[in-house]
C-alpha cells in the first residue's frame, strides 16, 4: 500500500532581509520545530524509501533535521520543480513519475501547495477532525499522511487517497 507524507518545511527566517526567498534559512523556532517533528516520525515510524524535496535552503535544513529519525533507508532527490510548483497539479504530475517500487514517498516542500495537494488528494479522512484541521492551516513543519490503497503512483490523482493523519507541531507536548 503505497504512503505519500507531505512535509511542510519548517518556519524559516526572516531576519535578513537581503536574502533571497530561496535562501531564507530556519528560525530558531523552526529548527525546534523540525527536532520536534523528527521526533513524532520516529516514534510514529515513518519510513519513506523516496524523498523529494525542494532545493531551498529551509527545506534542505528541515530535510536534514528529520532524516537522522526516518527509519531505514530512503533515496533523497532534490529538485528545483518542488520550489517552482505553480499548484497542486504539477505537484501531482511529478509524484506520477516516481521511480517503481516506491512504497512509501515523502514530499518536503512549500505552502499553499502542500496544503493544495493534500486536500486535492483526500477522498475522506480517517479522522474527520484530522482533515479540518489540515483546511484550517498547514503550518510550517506540518506533516500529512496519506494512504494510497493499492494505486499506482502514475494513477495518483485528485480524491485518490484516505487522510490518515495530520500532524502540527503546534499540537505536540512540549
Amino acid at each position: 500500500m503505497p504512503l505519500l507524507y507531505v512535509f511542510r518545511h519548517a518556519k524559516s527566517s526572516w531576519a535578513d532581509t537581503a536574502l533571497k526567498d530561496f535562501d531564507r534559512p530556519l528560525a530558531n523556532r523552526g529548527l525546534k520545530a523540525a527536532a520536534r517533528m523528527g521526533l513524532v516520525m520516529r516514534d510514529t515510524k515513518v519510513k519513506p524509501d523516496f524523498i523529494l524535496c525542494s532545493t531551498s535552503r529551509r527545506t534542505r535544513e528541515t530535510l536534514g533535521l528529520v532524516l537522522p529519525f526516518l527509519e531505514g533507508e530512503a533515496r533523497v532527490l532534490l529538485e528545483d520543480s518542488i520550489y517552482e510548483a505553480r499548484n497542486e497539479n504539477e505537484m501531482i504530475e511529478r509524484l506520477r513519475r516516481l521511480p517503481n517500487g516506491t512504497k512509501r514517498a515523502m514530499l518536503i516542500g512549500h505552502n499553499p501547495i502542500m496544503q493544495d495537494l493534500t486536500l486535492a488528494l483526500t477522498k475522506f479522512a480517517a479522522d474527520p477532525d484530522r482533515l479540518t484541521a489540515a483546511r484550517e492551516k498547514f503550518p510550517t513543519a506540518g506533516l500529512a499522511v496519506l494512504d494510497l490503497g493499492d494505486l499506482p503512483w502514475p494513477a495518483l490523482g485528485p480524491d485518490t487517497a484516505i487522510l490518515k493523519d495530520f500532524i502540527a507541531p503546534r499540537e505536540l507536548p512540549n
